[in-house]
């Protein structure tokens, strides 16, 4: 596998966040000897997403890197991420969403990194919120719909959020040739399904990788206005729960749980229904009572709770079967792993 490193940008609609996005990475301090490319993924984008990127990386002469554009019409990013996946060039592949903008040593410093250690296999970063102006959230509550801050749960909880994070592509490479189909679609448009980022981690750790962060990688994480408002605060704390809960396939191997995956989701079925039962009767009696206006922690509780117990409704069969799915896959890695001393 080559050595360097491949920056992936799946875009949808990305033309007005490219620009910036791109002088940052035109902007990057690399080190002659480190190979590094820039992929666009334009995926089926109904503006000028491709025209902006190559129109912007043009007024940069950066002569060390390779830059290039390709077209993804299947929606949704994990098609977008797989075909840059197949396409990239070098071992590294780091993910930047079109909203990131990363530090000028961004590339350098996540290359040693990744070099020093060969079990590492998804890296980190930190992100720095970046508000559009005018501000309309305070930073607390901008927290909620963005990612920032140092990861401390990745080594525990083995994942790392997607902005900024790179992966050895070796691992990718072989679980997609032995047929691993992810749960989490990614967002595709107006349905904000997310969690591929996290999936691609737990299952880079149950390859036997390290997952962990690193806080000398630090970005800014762009919000436009349109993401200030309550109401889409609201609207990923549904989408957040519910792509978590779909990774119950995963959860129930990574634990060790006794119990099959099917008693696992049965219980959490009951246990978020129960939950969002005594909520709704906590909003009902306040609105009735006409207290206070309902507090925003109570409304974000109320839509988490929703997503996971519509998630696993409706998506019972499917976890029970994708578990069987991930285990099969490791099954075949490992044989693999085991002749070519991994991968």
């Amino acid at each position: 596998m080559n050595h360097g490193v491949t920056i992936l940008i799946c875009a949808y609609n990305g033309a007005r966040n490219l620009p910036e996005t791109l002088r940052h990475l035109a902007n990057q301090k690399v080190s002659k000897e480190i190979n590094w490319e820039v992929i666009v993924i334009d995926n089926g984008s109904t503006d000028n997403t491709s025209a902006v990127a190559a129109e912007e990386w043009a007024k940069y002469e950066v002569a060390n890197a390779g830059f290039k554009i390709l077209e993804e019409r299947s929606p949704g990013k994990n098609y977008a991420f797989q075909k840059g996946i197949k396409s990239a060039s070098f071992g590294y592949v780091l993910t930047c969403d079109d909203d990131n903008w990363l530090n000028s040593n961004y590339v350098e410093y996540a290359f040693r990194i990744l070099e020093s250690d060969s079990s590492i296999g998804a890296l980190g970063g930190l992100g720095i919120i970046k508000a559009e102006e005018p501000v309309f959230l305070k930073e607390e509550e901008l927290k909620k719909v963005t990612v920032s801050g140092s990861q401390s749960w990745a080594s525990t909880d083995h994942w790392v959020y997607g902005a900024g994070s790179l992966y050895r592509r070796e691992i990718l490479i072989e679980l997609f040739k032995n047929g691993w189909q992810p749960i989490t679609s990614g967002r595709t448009g107006v349905n904000l399904i997310c969690g591929e980022d996290v999936e691609i981690c737990l299952m880079i750790y149950l390859c036997g990788f390290k997952i962990i962060a690193d806080d000398t990688l630090t970005f800014k994480h762009f919000i436009p206005s349109r993401k200030q408002n309550k109401r889409y605060i609201l609207n990923m704390a549904f989408w957040v729960n519910y792509s978590n809960a779909l990774l119950n396939s995963y959860y129930s191997i990574i634990h060790r749980k006794e119990k099959p995956v099917k008693s696992v989701v049965e219980k959490l079925l009951l246990e978020s229904a129960i939950s969002m039962f005594k909520q709704a009767l906590t909003i009902t009696y306040q609105k009735v009572k006409s207290l206070n206006n309902l507090k925003d922690e109570d409304k974000i509780s109320f839509q988490s709770t929703l997503g996971t117990f519509l998630a696993i409704l409706g998506n019972r069969n499917k976890i029970i079967g994708h578990t069987k799915h991930i285990q099969q896959i490791l099954a075949k890695t490992r044989k693999i792993s085991q002749v070519n001393g991994r991968f």
